[in-house]
């Protein structure tokens, strides 16, 4: 679970930041349980890999069950005790604002972070940490929110309705947004709940980080613990686990539907954000400019890493060939590169595993017969670069149209018809976003009828905000994430009934 010796050389080449370089050089990197900073009880860690070089850099702890468990019964005495669930609504809210206040102040720890272990550029980092701050800022003003209610009952009852934390949650994050961590613990803290963090293999850093910051925030040991680890191994024993009452997931659709299979016998609750492969159509009448723009910063933007990417570019035949001409002339000089620099504006893959995937695409999309116009190939032969890669001439039902790439690849797809591009974008497994570019206003209004999406987004992209809640439908998932919607997922009602006469 260190950090130097071993790795000084590597660190000392990185351009961090005072307290970023303070932060890894320490090498406290072991799993957050009941306040302690552990090893693992089976003794094992693993390696951490920049994906800007391939090299690693630090190494973790690497938990099993046993380490689950051990933060699991953590999580569960908390609960059970009430050192937080029992906390004054007034003074939670102090605490989390506190927490805020801690992110703000280590927003230069926490890009680092995302930069050295997620591979992400600055620019996204900044919103990624921004983000992770307002939703904190945003949960924290609703414990003293969470009312009951009095419904209509027989007049020799008063029946009052309560809303109560669910108990210990299980939270799985992703490695695309690290510094996001705070989205998935705060909601459930927010109730009273106790939480046990599992951070993607790829990307534990954030989640110590912010584990201890709960702590000195005055968020009691134990509410707030963190198991890193394989998601095979950890994830699963976080999930069959008896003592934990409800899991949320992000991640892929695959690992969704095991999750789902290995709650059943314990009918955990779950929340699912999971793949997407969201259209975006662009009609004759849009703004061409604004939608080259926006429609290639949606699929380039984390190198294509991110749920919402808008890969599906569906067409209107009119402007076809006028409109790919003019995302390829944006995209064509693109800089890839470290995270650290300045001027990158695109970063690598999260690994090898990822680019080769990525590579596999881009070889069916070409087996298919769609044409490349842009990119197509590896970026380099030092960390995990792929070329922002547009594919025109794509039909629906090529798999580079149908399945999610996690990775920058765009599919354009040309329509004649309104109805037709309304049906190419509902052809798919997964409903999580969609994007539609028209200055016709009944035209926006009937596509956000018509696409089955759990977020339409007209004349804008990938636009979030705390308030507003976000998931998916179909194989894109269950569940919100964000706004009120959220705190469902956190809560149980309760009828008590008192009988007055």
């Amino acid at each position: 679970m260190t950090a130097a010796p071993a790795f000084a050389e590597a660190l000392n080449a990185y351009p961090l930041s005072a307290a970023g370089r303070a932060f890894l050089q320490a090498g406290e990197f072991g799993h957050v349980i009941e306040g302690r900073v552990e090893a693992s009880a089976g003794g094992r860690s693993m390696a951490l890999i920049d994906p800007a070089t391939g090299q690693a850099f630090a190494e973790c702890a690497m938990g099993d069950a046993a380490d689950v468990d051990r933060a699991v019964r953590s999580a569960r005495q908390a609960f059970e005790d009430g050192r937080w669930r029992n906390l004054d609504a007034q003074e939670k809210e102090r605490r989390l604002h506190r927490l805020a206040d801690l992110l703000e102040q280590n927003r230069a720890v926490l890009s680092d972070l995302d930069v050295v272990d997620g591979g992400v550029v600055q620019t996204y980092s900044a919103f990624i940490v921004q983000f992770g701050i307002d939703t904190t800022r945003y949960y924290a003003g609703w414990p003293t929110k969470l009312e009951g209610a009095m419904p209509a009952a027989p007049p020799d009852c008063v029946v009052q309705q309560l809303r109560e934390p669910v108990g210990v949650c299980g939270v799985i994050t992703p490695w695309n947004g690290p510094s996001a961590a705070p989205c998935g613990i705060v909601p459930a803290l927010a109730c009273g709940n106790s939480v046990v963090l599992k951070p993607a293999e790829q990307t534990p850093l954030t989640a110590i980080l912010v584990a201890k910051l709960c702590l000195e925030a005055g968020i009691p040991p134990g509410v707030v613990n963190v198991v890193q680890g394989a998601g095979e191994v950890v994830g699963a024993a976080l999930v069959e686990h008896p003592q934990v009452d409800a899991i949320s997931f992000t991640g892929s659709v695959d690992t969704g539907r095991r999750i789902q299979a290995a709650a059943a016998p314990s009918l955990k609750r779950l929340s699912l954000e999971l793949g997407g492969k969201s259209p975006q159509l662009v009609f004759e009448d849009a703004d061409l400019e604004a939608a080259a723009t926006a429609v290639t910063g949606a699929v380039w933007g984390h190198s294509g890493q991110v749920c919402t990417a808008g890969t599906r570019v569906l067409v209107q035949r009119r402007i076809h060939d006028a409109f790919v001409e003019a995302m390829v002339q944006r995209s064509r000089e693109i800089r890839l590169g470290s995270g650290f620099a300045a001027e990158t504006q695109m970063g690598p893959l999260i690994s090898q595993q990822q680019l080769e995937r990525v590579m596999g695409y881009v070889a069916a999309g070409r087996r298919e017969g769609a044409r490349v116009v842009l990119g197509g190939e590896r970026h380099g032969t030092r960390g995990y670069f792929h070329q922002p890669t547009i594919f025109a001439g794509v039909d629906n039902s090529m798999t580079i149209a149908r399945e999610e790439i996690f990775g920058p690849v765009m599919a354009v797809i040309a329509f004649d018809t309104e109805d037709e591009a309304f049906a190419i974008a509902n052809d798919s497994d997964f409903g999580l976003s969609a994007g539609v570019w028209t200055r016709d206003l009944s035209r926006a209004h009937r596509a956000i009828q018509a696409l089955k999406a759990g977020t339409v987004w007209v004349n804008t992209y990938q636009r979030v905000n705390p308030s507003i809640p976000y998931g998916g439908i179909k194989q894109s998932g269950y569940g919100r994430h964000l706004g009120h919607a959220s705190l469902d997922h956190y809560t149980n009602l309760k009828s008590a009934w008192l009988k007055i006469r």
